[in-house]
């Protein structure tokens, strides 16, 4: 099968055009950030349904996996026009083309779709977010199942582990923050459920492989705090904890505001993909020390 990986260039999108490279025939859509090296490479523009017909056509991909983003929640919150040409407009796009070719479309959302005043939100929730990047999000992932009967949607918790480009996952940041001594506020009351590129990929590879449709949450094993998980990054690297201070989500000011606790429960996609994320330990060992 050929697959089309939109949004190459960036973190999540980048490492799964290379981990879907040794199941499928991955061609990387990129718009103006750099690929991963070794993938084949297509630029496109989503926002331009001319790039995106000719990226169609020019790959002659069956199947798409929709990464491409405005994922900076501040950026959407001062821009809210950008947020839904990328992340709602372009899925409408993206959609209607996908579902004129008859081509599989899996799209990546987020768990910032939630409200988060309790723990383990499931697909069968309400989505409430409180963001412009979460209801951006959120309109994009109605378009995507609206207009594409062959269409799933993953809502993808926070990234650790490795991934692509200059940016760091969350673990990443944590570690050459720790690496140079630099001091890290981490939130005590910020809950989330990290997961890592590597078992979003068996998710999606799956989903590809079964022709699953849907919504899917694919949140890593265990729930803890951005605290929590900065202690458990210094731990295993042998890292000296010291620079991290705890903090509560009151103490700092952002545009957008973010939801306390948006863990997943990820049940779903267990029972009807077999899916299994890697243990949280693993995915942080994984990480870069430093950037590339």
């Amino acid at each position: 099968m050929s697959v089309l990986v939109t949004g190459a260039g960036g973190r999540l999108g980048g490492r799964l055009a290379v981990l879907l490279g040794s199941r499928f025939r991955t061609v990387a859509g990129v718009h103006r950030a750099a690929s991963p090296p070794g993938v084949p490479t297509h630029r496109l523009d989503l926002t331009d349904p001319g790039s995106l017909e000719a990226a169609l056509e020019a790959t002659g991909a069956r199947a798409v996996v929709h990464c491409a983003a405005l994922a900076d929640a501040d950026a959407c919150e001062r821009d809210p026009e950008a947020a839904h040409r990328v992340n709602v407009e372009a899925c409408v796009a993206l959609a209607r083309a996908c579902a004129e070719r008859g081509t599989r479309l899996v799209a990546v959302s987020t768990d910032q779709v939630f409200s988060g005043e309790r723990p383990f939100w499931s697909e069968a929730d309400e989505a409430k977010p409180l963001s412009t990047y979460g209801r951006s999000k959120r309109e994009g992932e109605q378009a995507i199942l609206g207009f594409c009967g062959r269409a799933a949607v993953v809502r993808v918790a926070l990234l650790s582990g490795r991934v692509h480009g200059p940016h760091p996952s969350c673990t990443e940041a944590i570690a050459w923050a720790l690496r140079e001594g630099r001091p890290l506020r981490l939130f005590t009351d910020q809950h989330r459920t990290p997961v890592d590129p590597e078992s979003v990929a068996h998710a999606v590879a799956a989903l590809l492989q079964r022709q699953s449709v849907g919504l899917f949450h694919l949140g890593g094993p265990e729930r803890l705090s951005r605290h929590e998980l900065g202690q458990r990054v210094a731990a295993l690297l042998g890292l000296d904890p010291r620079p991290i201070q705890a903090v509560r989500q009151a103490d700092l000011s952002f545009d957008a505001p973010r939801a306390a606790d948006a863990s997943l429960d990820s049940s779903h996609a267990r029972v009807a993909l077999g899916w299994e994320p890697r243990p949280l330990d693993e995915a942080i060992r994984s990480g870069r020390l430093q950037p590339d």
